[in-house]
C-alpha cells in the first residue's frame, strides 16, 4: 500500500515543480442553481466562472439555470444543488416554513427596478390604472415579480388578474397575441422591442413603494452544505463578491461579456446595465425581512407569521 501512495506524492510534487495545474479533482465542487441566467445580476456567477476566478480559488462551480422562483428553491430542496441563487424571498420563506432544510444565506437583489411591464405599442392601455380588469403576466408563483403585482394591487387598490406565463420569450408571444394584456420583462430582454417601437414600457417594479428597499430576491443554501462544507460556501460568496466588484470597476469589459452571453449588441447591453446599481447586489444585509414575512402572510404564501425562533433560524448569513 505504501508504494502507490509514494508514487502519487511524487506525481503531485512533479506537477508543482513544473508549474502545471493540479488535477481538477482537487477542486471543491459547488453546485449552484441560478434563476434566469442571462440577467445582469444572475449572470455574475457565470461571468466569475468564465473568468476563471472560482478555479483560481480551488472551486469547481457547476451552474444549472432554472426558470426562477420556486424552481430554484426546489432544486436545492431536492438535494442536487448546494446553493440557490436569486429565488424570490417569499418562495424561500414558504419552503422553510414547510420544513425544507434550507437557509437564507444572503440578499441577492434589493428592490424591483430591473423588472418592467409592457404592452404592445398599439394597446389601449396607457396608464397603470388602465390594467384594472386585465391580465398581467409574471413568471412563476413565489417569485419576486409576483410580489410586485400583489404589492401593486394592495397599494393602488387595483383589481386585475396576475397570470403565470413562464419565460420571457413565451410571455412576449402571449402579450403580442392578446393572451395576456400586459407582459413582463427584465433587461436585456425586451429592450430591442422597445427600441423598435413594438412595445411600450408601462411601469417598472419600483412603482411599488413597499418593494423598493426590501431584499426581494435572496440566496439560499442547503442545511447539509452549510453544516458540512461551510468553508466552500464562504469561499464561493467571497470570490463572487470580488468578481461583482470587478464587473462594476470594468464596465466596458463586463458589458462585452453580457452582450456575448445574451447574443445582443453592445449598445443594448450597456443600456441594460443602467438598471443595476452595485448597492442593489450586496449580499448583506437581508433588507426589510420583517416586511417580507408580513407580505408572505398577507398574500397567503404562509398561513401565519414566523415565530421569533423561526425568524432567527431561517437566516444564516455567509460572508
Amino acid at each position: 500500500m505504501l508504494k502507490p501512495v509514494g508514487k502519487s506524492l511524487a506525481f503531485f510534487a512533479a506537477l508543482a515543480a513544473c508549474g502545471l495545474p493540479m488535477p481538477a479533482s482537487a477542486a471543491d465542487t459547488v453546485k449552484v442553481a441560478v434563476s434566469w441566467v442571462g440577467l445582469w445580476d444572475t449572470s455574475q456567477p457565470t461571468f466569475c466562472k468564465d473568468r476563471g476566478e472560482f478555479e483560481k480559488a480551488g472551486l469547481d462551480v457547476r451552474i444549472t439555470p432554472t426558470r426562477g422562483g420556486s424552481e430554484t428553491v426546489q432544486a436545492v430542496i431536492a438535494g442536487g444543488m448546494d446553493i440557490g441563487y436569486s429565488p424570490g424571498t417569499s418562495a424561500a420563506i414558504a419552503a422553510f416554513v414547510k420544513g425544507a432544510p434550507i437557509k437564507i444565506v444572503g440578499s441577492e437583489f434589493v428592490g424591483q427596478n430591473d423588472t418592467f411591464f409592457y404592452v404592445p405599442v398599439n394597446s389601449p392601455i396607457k396608464t397603470i390604472e388602465d390594467i384594472a380588469g386585465k391580465k398581467v403576466a409574471y413568471p412563476r408563483p413565489g417569485g419576486a415579480t409576483e410580489a410586485v403585482l400583489l404589492g401593486l394591487k394592495a397599494e393602488r387598490k387595483l383589481d386585475f388578474t396576475p397570470v403565470s406565463s413562464g419565460g420571457m420569450d413565451a410571455t412576449r408571444t402571449m402579450t403580442m397575441s392578446g393572451q395576456v394584456d400586459v407582459g413582463y420583462s427584465v433587461p436585456p430582454s425586451g429592450l430591442d422591442a422597445v427600441a423598435k417601437g413594438e412595445i411600450r414600457v408601462l411601469f417598472s417594479g419600483d412603482v411599488v413603494e413597499s418593494q423598493r428597499e426590501i431584499s426581494a430576491r435572496v440566496n439560499i443554501a442547503s442545511d447539509d452544505f452549510l453544516k458540512n462544507r461551510r468553508p466552500a460556501a464562504e469561499k464561493f460568496f467571497k470570490v463572487l463578491n470580488e468578481c461583482i466588484d470587478w464587473a462594476y470597476a470594468n464596465p466596458d469589459e463586463s458589458a462585452k461579456m453580457f452582450a456575448a452571453l445574451n447574443k445582443i449588441d453592445l449598445a443594448t447591453a450597456k443600456e441594460a446595465l443602467k438598471f443595476y446599481n452595485r448597492n442593489k447586489l450586496r449580499f448583506a444585509p437581508v433588507k426589510g425581512f420583517d416586511e417580507s414575512i408580513k407580505w408572505a402572510v398577507t398574500n397567503k404564501f404562509i398561513e401565519q407569521s414566523l415565530t421569533p425562533e423561526q425568524a432567527k433560524a431561517i437566516i444564516d448569513l455567509v460572508p
